[in-house]
C-alpha cells in the first residue's frame, strides 16, 4: 500500500495502484527511458500534468507531485 523508496506509481482503472523504481523502468525500456527524460514542468511538485495518450495504448498522462521522504 505503501512502499518505502518507490518513486513511480501508476495509477491505474479501478483505482489500484502499482509502485515501482525509475532505474529499473528505465533501464528496462526505451520507452520509459524517453519517459522519465522528459524534461520535468516548472513547479515539480504542484500537480502540473502531461498529455501521453499519443504515445500509444496505456499511457494516458504524466503528472509530477512531491511526496514525502520515508
Amino acid at each position: 500500500q505503501a512502499p518505502l523508496c518507490a518513486d513511480v506509481v501508476f495509477q491505474l482503472q479501478g483505482g489500484h495502484r502499482v509502485f515501482a523504481h525509475r532505474v529499473y523502468l528505465a533501464t528496462a525500456c526505451s520507452r520509459f527511458y524517453d519517459l522519465f527524460a522528459l524534461e520535468e514542468p516548472p513547479g515539480e511538485g504542484d500537480g502540473d500534468s502531461r498529455d501521453l495518450s499519443s504515445w500509444g495504448r496505456g499511457f494516458l498522462s504524466l503528472r509530477w507531485e512531491a511526496v514525502a521522504d520515508p
